[in-house]
This record gives structure tokens, C-alpha cells and sequence, in this order.
């Protein structure tokens, strides 16, 4: 434990100096921390980082807070706005429990959606299930309610978002033949049985509707729509083949379209998907087999999940995309793993953005132990990014967060004035109001709109002609009820800009 300890102090000097010398002209990293949580040196992960009302941070993941007397125990670290932790609390069933996502609440708690590994025989290499795990808590993450579903097979949640009524939305797998989540090529397996889905609860928990889709599929990340259907994104299996699998529904999980997306000389991965104005960015990786090196994997389309561009990012070696965030102009932010062998292991964090069309603009590593992991970002009320991921030694890790600076050389008070657009509300997530920041560059007559999730608008904000320069409007939503709320831009017919804003009661 000591040697693990210096070891880590010996690397922070690194990338301090590192930082200085080597990366001055990209985004800045504004504070790191590492946080070892398990008394015994065990694997301590972050796998979704989201910020809480108050500026903080919320982190789920997996910890082993009894140390070698237990398995692995669901996460969930409450920081400040510099990382600092303010508590920590675990859960657990019985052998194996990871938290895969997690939100903030209307009621200022918390929901985690996972999974729970069941031992249900005496080898604990091949007897045992997964079921789906959600969680709520209150604001110090102590337990309010805990609920399980699943059949037969291995089913977990990869993705879960509270809905306008308060209760909940989640995305994953049922029937999978791995007990986890597949983070890569060589992890999936495929049977007559796994499928993606999408289940509503009520504010307890209870089940209101289950949707599944293609057999052969794995729902890995999902978004609510303006509309208050939602996007899937995740794989479909064919003939030992992964494709890119998008499912678009409606409020009540009912298939509108699906698109899969590949090649016949090539694997696609997806893993994250983001809602644009125009359409969706999925990230993930590709490659041409299973044991090759894969390159970084973005996909742009429209509204009808047709492709507009693909791009792929790396080197020699192994690259992968697990997260992307979309900055105020349009350009991407992506997080993932580079320099990997065999997809994810031996690897470096990787953090690199691009301009709208997926053209690379920069890139930076982070190199602190065996195998760095970089899962999951969140962007912040300020327009920069915070970043979770697990720092791997040989048999245990670190929990690892960051924050990182906006794009190159931009400061809010200087981003170009490209177009129309929205740039940021501040604070959201917001409690009564919040203050909506927008550019406009020639003289012209634009609107901003409030809508809820099923497309019903709430408030007009602005509706005039505006000289070029930039402007701010406050949104009051004193007396409308909490959840997820549209902010649209229009010029003259058509949206240039949406922006999405949580409003918490």
C-alpha cells in the first residue's frame, strides 16, 4: 500500500511538470485528484461523473469498502467543486455490484442504475446472474429505496434518467452471456437471447413499461429527445459481426426507426451518443477484427439517424471513445483510451476535440500508472468538462478525477461570434432561475423558447430583432414543475440551436 502510495506521488510530480512543458497550447488542466476509497488498495473506479446543483460533483462506480472480506460494493462519492470529497457511500447485495450511471434528482438526491451479480451456485466463475439495480437516495446518499429486475440471463443498466413525473427512465441489456457491460470488441458475446431495452418506473420504482429490441443487441447509452421519446445507441451482433445500432422512440419506448450502421470489412463499436440541434454524434471505436488494433470511432447523422460523416482517430496501437460533450459552437469534446493493447489494457487516458466535421484539432494523454482508464465527462456549468476514470495498478486501483479548461486560447469572455448560438445557462442544473448567454453576429430577427420533453412550449424569452453582440436573458421557472427543459434559438424558420437545462425541485 505504501509503495502503490509513492508511487502516485512520484507521477503527480510528472504530469504536473509534464503539464507545463509539454501541453501549455491545450486546454488547461484546472485540478486532478486521486482518491483511493477501499482500505485494503482495491479497485476504486469512477464510471460516471455528473455535476450536482451546488457546483460539485457526483460519482458512481465500484469500491470494495471492506476490503478483502467483501466483493465489490456500487459507489457513489459526493465531492465539492474542486474534487475534494465530501462523503462516500457504498452498496451492496451480495457478490458483485457496479454503478454504471447516475443523476441528480428533483429532490436534490440521487439515482444510480446498475447491476448486481448474484452467486446462485457454487462456482462463482459460471453460477451467477446479473439483474438491473436501481437505486435513490437522499442528498447524502443514504438509501431511500433500492429495486432489482431481471429474469433468467445476465441484465444490467448502462444508462438512467429521471423523467418530467418523476420517475425514471433506464437503458441496457437483457439476456446478455457476459455478466458486465461489453467495453470492447473482445467482450461481446452473441446468442439468440441478448437484447437492448428501455424500462419506465414510477417515483418508487415500480415498473410502468419494458421495450426490448433486436435480438443480438446491447443498449450502451441512451438520451431523451425534445420530443420525450429517446435515442439508443449501442451494437447489433450478426453473423459474429458489431454494428452500430440506433433505436429512436417515443415517450413510451414504441420503435419510430432504427438504423445500424457498419461495414462488411469492419467492426463497429458504439458506446456514447449525444443529442444535436440537427441530429446525433455517436462515439465509439472500429476496426478491422477482433484482435487488431481499433481506432477511435465518431459517427454524425440527421435527425433520421442517416450517416452525414464518420471519422476514426489513433495510432499503431489500440484507441477507443467512451464519452463525448459537445462545446457551445458545435465542436466535440471526446474522452476515451489510447495506446492500448488489446483494445483497453495498458493503455493512457485520451482527450482530444475537434471541430464540428470531426477534423482533429488537438490531443493530450495521461500517463499515471499501468492502465489508466478515462470512463466518462460531464460538462460543467462554467463551459468546461470534468472527467472520471480508474487508475490501474497490477491488483487494485485509484479512482481518478479532473477538470479540464474549454477549447484553446477560448475564455467565455472571448469565444468567436461564429453564426447564431446558444452558449451556456447558468447555473443548471438551476432551482428557480437561470441565466441563458447567446451570441448573435449579424442583425436579424431570432427567438428563444423554452420547451418541455414533449415538445410543448412553456415560454417565449426573446422574440425581436438583435444588433450583433452578446446578450443574456433570465429563464424564471418559479412556477412550473421540476425536470428536463429545451432551450431552442430560432432564426427566421429554423432552430440553429438547442441547449438542455435541468430544473430541480
Amino acid at each position: 500500500m505504501i509503495r502503490k502510495r509513492l508511487f502516485v506521488l512520484r507521477m503527480i510530480v510528472v504530469l504536473c511538470l509534464g503539464f507545463v512543458l509539454a501541453f501549455a497550447q491545450y486546454p488547461d488542466t484546472l485540478w486532478s485528484r486521486i482518491h483511493s476509497i477501499s482500505p485494503a488498495g482495491d479497485i476504486d473506479d469512477g464510471k460516471c461523473i455528473r455535476q450536482t446543483i451546488d457546483g460539485g460533483y457526483i460519482i458512481t462506480g465500484a469500491c470494495v469498502p471492506n476490503g478483502m472480506v467483501s466483493a465489490a460494493d456500487v459507489l457513489l462519492l459526493k465531492t465539492d467543486s474542486l474534487g475534494q470529497i465530501q462523503w462516500v457511500n457504498s452498496f451492496g447485495i451480495e457478490f458483485m455490484d457496479e454503478g454504471l450511471s447516475v443523476e441528480q434528482t428533483f429532490d436534490g438526491g440521487y439515482v444510480i442504475g446498475g447491476r448486481a451479480l448474484f452467486i446462485t451456485g457454487p462456482n462463482p466463475n459460471s453460477d451467477n446472474q446479473s439483474d438491473i439495480w436501481l437505486i435513490k437516495t437522499d442528498s447524502n446518499g443514504d438509501t431511500i429505496w433500492t429495486q432489482t429486475y431481471g429474469g433468467s440471463g445476465h441484465d444490467y443498466c448502462t444508462w438512467v434518467e429521471q423523467t418530467p413525473d418523476s420517475g425514471y427512465i433506464m437503458a441496457g441489456t437483457m439476456n446478455s452471456g457476459r455478466s458486465y457491460p461489453p467495453t470492447c470488441f473482445l467482450e461481446y458475446t452473441q446468442s439468440a437471447t441478448e437484447c437492448a431495452f428501455l424500462m419506465k418506473t414510477n417515483p418508487i420504482g415500480e415498473l410502468v413499461w419494458t421495450k426490448t429490441y433486436a435480438t443480438g443487441s446491447y443498449g450502451n447509452c441512451a438520451r431523451q429527445t425534445a420530443d420525450g421519446g429517446f435515442i439508443l445507441a449501442g451494437i447489433r451482433v450478426s453473423n459474429d459481426q458489431p454494428d452500430i445500432y440506433l433505436v429512436r422512440t417515443d415517450s413510451v419506448g414504441d420503435t419510430i426507426w432504427t438504423k445500424t450502421i457498419g461495414t462488411v470489412d469492419s467492426l463497429e463499436f458504439s458506446k456514447t451518443i449525444q443529442i444535436l440541434s440537427d441530429g446525433y454524434v455517436i462515439g465509439g471505436h472500429i476496426g478491422p477484427m477482433p484482435l487488431a488494433g481499433v481506432d477511435g470511432f465518431v459517427v454524425r447523422t440527421d435527425l433520421s439517424g442517416n450517416v452525414l460523416w464518420t471519422n476514426s482517430y489513433g495510432d499503431s496501437l489500440s484507441d477507443v471513445i467512451n464519452a463525448i460533450e459537445v462545446a457551445s459552437d458545435g465542436s466535440l469534446f471526446l474522452f476515451g483510451n489510447t495506446n492500448c493493447m488489446f483494445h483497453i489494457h495498458n493503455g493512457n487516458m485520451w482527450i482530444f476535440g475537434t471541430d464540428a466535421y470531426g477534423t482533429l484539432l488537438w490531443e493530450r494523454t495521461y500517463d499515471f500508472a499501468l492502465n489508466d482508464y478515462c470512463w466518462s465527462c460531464t460538462k460543467t456549468s462554467d463551459g468546461c468538462y470534468a472527467v472520471s476514470g480508474l487508475l490501474g495498478y497490477m491488483l487494485g486501483g485509484d479512482l481518478w478525477l479532473a477538470k479540464i479548461g474549454m477549447e484553446p486560447g477560448v475564455t467565455e469572455s472571448s469565444q468567436p461570434q461564429v453564426g447564431y448560438r446558444m452558449v451556456t445557462n447558468t447555473p443548471n442544473p438551476f432551482s428557480n432561475t437561470t441565466k441563458i448567454s447567446y451570441v448573435v453576429s449579424q442583425s436579424g430577427f431570432l427567438s428563444i423558447e423554452v420547451y418541455d420533453v414533449l415538445g410543448r412550449k412553456i415560454q417565449t424569452l426573446v422574440s425581436r430583432s438583435q444588433e450583433p453582440g452578446e446578450y443574456s436573458v433570465h429563464f424564471d421557472a418559479t412556477n412550473i414543475p421540476g425536470g428536463v427543459y429545451f432551450c431552442k434559438l430560432r432564426v427566421g424558420d429554423g432552430v440553429v440551436a438547442t441547449h438542455k437545462m435541468l430544473l430541480l425541485r
